[in-house]
């Protein structure tokens, strides 16, 4: 099934299961919850934009070379893993060119992880919503620990998955997880360099946006809105400034926010509706709100004690 991104030409392919999953890629069904692909046993496949209703963890077997991620040449080129939770459009550069896929996939449906510690855990794993340029790239070692435990799970998909295969498997997926998050802390240090100067730019980003009152065309700053202008996925933004700074995103925002309300305050010729206003506060109240929780006293009453 193909559907239309609403006012582009652009056809989005629909693989609602894992079952139409295996079919696209010429693979036979064993359970329908679960699967891993060989795609070097697929055909060329002419390079398209799917949506997936399933969580997928695709291993790819690119070479990198020269390829660069923003300033810095990538260190590690033994494979690259990309990672998709349900719903999420997966983008490709080229569409339509032809290309013969290389490399492992597993899929696996919500309902296997249903009721599993891994289902409560698994928006933790904030990859899922990385976009294809922030994927991770792993030396020899890793990709080989990845296969490995691919194939351990392969070994326990069977047609009905008993209590014991379903354990195994789905201990395995977070086991398999958890050396991912590994793999990415690792990546996020070898380009420390990179991401001391994304973080410098999201913090000079959100000083200029509270300076220039951006807040009052746009509403209360958020992190999508910086993502988008660094060109990152917010998720990986909130991890490379975690990493950096020991703040979120938002904390840092707040903290911001907080300092330019100080000097707004000073501007007694401001009423407070006027400065809840610049900062993109829809009102006033919910301004002061903001304030006390932070500070501690309302605005009025920080005003008040600059005179005393």
């Amino acid at each position: 099934m193909e559907e239309k991104i609403k006012d582009t030409e652009i056809a989005i392919r629909n693989l609602d299961s894992v079952d139409s999953f295996n079919k696209y890629n010429e693979h036979s069904t064993i359970n329908p919850w679960i699967s891993i692909i060989d795609f070097s046993k697929s055909s060329p496949k002419c390079r398209e934009w799917m949506r997936m209703g399933f969580y997928c963890i695709m291993l790819k077997d690119i070479h990198c070379g020269d390829l660069k991620y923003g300033i810095s040449q990538y260190d590690y080129d033994a494979g690259t893993l990309l990672f998709f939770a349900p719903n999420q459009i997966y983008k490709v550069d080229k569409v339509g060119s032809m290309t013969v896929p290389q490399g492992l996939c597993l899929v696996f449906d919500e309902e296997l992880i249903r009721g599993t510690s891994l289902q409560k855990q698994i928006h933790a794993y904030s990859f899922f919503s990385y976009e294809h340029n922030e994927a991770l790239h792993v030396d020899e070692e890793e990709r080989k620990n990845v296969v490995e435990i691919l194939a351990k799970i392969n070994r326990e998909i069977n047609p009905e998955l008993d209590h014991l295969n379903k354990k195994l498997i789905v201990t395995n997926i977070e086991l398999l997880l958890d050396y991912c998050s590994r793999y990415y802390q690792r990546q996020f240090t070898s380009r420390q360099p990179l991401h001391q100067l994304i973080s410098d730019k999201f913090s000079n980003l959100v000083r200029e946006f509270l300076i220039s009152s951006k807040s009052a065309d746009y509403g209360l700053p958020t992190v999508n809105y910086f993502a988008d202008k660094l060109h990152l996925s917010a998720n990986y933004l909130g991890d490379i400034i975690k990493k950096e700074t020991q703040q979120t995103p938002i904390e840092i925002m707040h903290q911001m926010m907080i300092n330019q309300a100080k000097e707004l305050l000073h501007d007694f010729e401001k009423n407070i509706s006027e400065i809840s206003d610049q900062l993109g506060f829809t009102y006033a109240p919910h301004f002061t709100r903001f304030f006390k929780n932070k500070m501690g006293l309302t605005p009025n009453e920080y005003r008040r004690n600059l005179n005393r």
